[in-house]
Formats: structure tokens, C-alpha cells, sequence
């Protein structure tokens, strides 16, 4: 049986790893760049993701062979998974008893629920929902990229604010303050321009378009919007956050977590977590899940990859 563990919790921008012992005892810790293939490509997640472990066990003073769960942003599907496992194990640098590597949803629910029933869902520039019961059956929702998905996120809410907008200037849509506030914020003046701003001339680099990150900055303006008593603003918030629940409603059935008397749901991410969303999802949702309990993991992602990792 091994005796030391390693988690890793990699993303667009970072990778931690945290060696842990049987106990859970925190031994050594790294921090390095990003592991997200999507972000980085294939190579440098695998040499971040490789030397953010090799610092961990270096500082946690670990030479034999070890066990780790890496929950990895952008890795979607097991036939990517398995791919980077084996480059991994192939590489050699480090011997393990065991690899397992996941999306990072898996090392968010453990740090929530440790191994015990229950759903999280992420809703900042993108979204996804995941849930795992305590006997191991597991489904998730969403969590496809902005082009087909990603539904109740901040870019899902611009984009429907900037739509509304534009429909609101050129007369298929009702009357809404978006119109001024966005076309403020993207200095523009007509309806027209619209198309040159997003696609060839961001304002925070002029001549190119502007990334999925510039206009996810603009839901905020919805928010403002829906607060000031903007009925499309509104709308379009209480549309977010039904996308939101039938995310969690769907996972819930999957698992029959439906079937439990109080289901718990973990929540992350900028839109989520603050007002006024936080508020209209908890109203939504309670009226499917009834005394439902919901909060914010206090435990950071990788605690929750030690976790899983231990599990192995």
C-alpha cells in the first residue's frame, strides 16, 4: 500500500500540488503554470503538471513511488484522460503506485463533500455541474465551451445582454437600458459598429477581436441592469439561473440524489456567488430541491484531489 499521496489541482493559469500522508497530513507543496492543455497545448501541461509534483515531493522529502489524482481543467473526456495519464507514467520522471487523472470538477465535489454524496456546480466565465455519490455513481452537465454551451455563465449572461441590446437598437426587442450601458462600455455609438468591436477591434488590444474572457467582463452590466429594475435584464437573469438548476436537477437525477431528503450543492465562480444571482438561484432552486442546503467549499481543490488520490 502506498504511504504518500499527491493532488494536483491544475487550471488555465496555475498548477498546485499538495504530498500528503495516510493520514492526510500535509508533507510539501508546489505552485507552477498552467496545465490546462487547452490553454497551454499537450507539451507544457505535461512538463508543468510533471515538475509541479516533482517540487512536491522534493519539499516533502518523498523518493518512493506514490499515488496521485490530478484533476485537470480542460480535460473533458476519458480518451483524453488516459492519453495523459500514460505520457505521464511514460515519461518516468517520477514512479507511481497509482495515476488517475480527472477533470478538476472531480477534486472540486472532495473538497466539498470529501467522499460523501453531493453536486457542485461552477458558474464564473464558464459553467458546469458534477455531482458523485457516496457509493460512486457520478454524472455531470454543461461545461462545453462558449460556442455550444456553458449556460448560465458570465459570457452566457454578456451575450445575452449585448444581444438584447442590439435587438433593443435596431427594434426587434423591447426597450431596455443595456442598449446605453453596453454601447457605453464598448464605445460605441450606433448599432452598426457592433460587429467591428467584437471581432476586429477589442479595446484592450485594437486589431484583433476580443476574447471569451472581455466580453464575460460584461455580464456585470446585466447585473446592474436587473438591479436597477430593467425587466429584459431580469429576464435574462432568471433564464441564467434555470439553465443553472436544470444542470443541478439533471445530476441529481442521474445519481438519485433526487431520492435524498436534503441535497447539498456546492457552489464556485463569480456569477454563482454573488448578488444578485446568488440569490435568484437559491429561490430557483428550492423549488425543486426543497430545504436543499447550499454553500461555498471552504476546502481548496487540491485538498479535495488528496482526497481523491487517498481514495485510490
Amino acid at each position: 500500500m502506498a504511504k504518500f499521496f499527491i493532488g494536483v489541482d491544475g487550471g488555465g493559469t496555475k498548477t498546485r500540488a499538495l504530498v500528503v500522508d495516510a493520514n492526510g497530513n500535509v508533507l510539501g507543496s508546489s505552485l507552477k503554470g498552467a496545465s490546462n492543455p487547452n490553454s497551454v497545448g499537450k507539451a507544457a501541461a505535461k512538463e508543468n503538471l510533471i515538475t509541479a509534483m516533482q517540487d512536491a515531493l522534493a519539499a516533502a522529502n518523498v523518493t518512493e513511488p506514490v499515488t496521485a489524482f490530478c484533476g485537470i481543467s480542460g480535460v473533458n473526456d476519458h480518451r483524453t484522460a488516459r492519453e495523459f495519464e500514460n505520457k505521464i507514467l511514460q515519461d518516468g520522471r517520477i514512479q507511481f503506485e497509482k495515476l488517475r487523472i480527472e477533470n478538476d470538477t472531480r477534486s472540486l465535489c472532495a473538497a466539498a463533500f470529501g467522499l460523501e454524496s453531493g453536486i457542485v456546480i461552477i458558474a464564473g466565465t464558464g459553467s458546469k455541474c458534477y455531482g458523485r455519490t457516496t457509493d460512486g455513481k457520478e454524472w455531470e452537465t454543461g461545461g462545453y465551451d462558449f460556442h455550444v454551451s456553458d449556460e448560465g455563465s458570465a459570457f452566457d449572461l454578456a451575450r445575452s445582454g449585448i444581444r438584447a441590446a442590439v435587438r433593443a437598437a435596431d427594434g426587434r426587442g423591447p426597450d431596455t437600458i443595456l442598449r446605453e450601458i453596453i454601447f457605453k462600455e464598448l464605445q460605441i455609438e450606433e448599432v452598426g459598429q457592433i460587429s467591428q468591436r467584437l471581432h476586429q477591434n477589442s479595446l484592450k488590444k485594437p486589431g484583433f477581436a476580443m476574447t471569451k474572457d472581455e466580453i464575460a467582463a460584461l455580464a456585470i452590466l446585466v447585473d446592474k441592469a436587473a438591479v436597477a429594475g430593467d425587466a429584459v435584464a431580469r429576464e435574462i437573469l432568471d433564464n441564467a439561473m434555470h439553465d443553472l438548476v436544470l444542470m443541478v436537477k439533471t445530476v441529481a437525477q442521474k445519481t438519485e440524489m433526487d431520492k435524498i431528503k436534503t441535497l447539498r450543492v456546492g457552489i464556485t465562480g463569480g456569477v454563482i456567488t454573488h448578488e444578485p444571482c446568488a440569490s435568484l438561484f437559491k429561490k430557483a432552486l428550492e423549488k425543486d430541491f426543497p430545504g436543499c442546503e447550499i454553500f461555498k467549499p471552504e476546502e481548496e481543490p487540491v485538498v479535495g484531489a488528496t482526497i481523491r488520490a487517498r481514495a485510490l
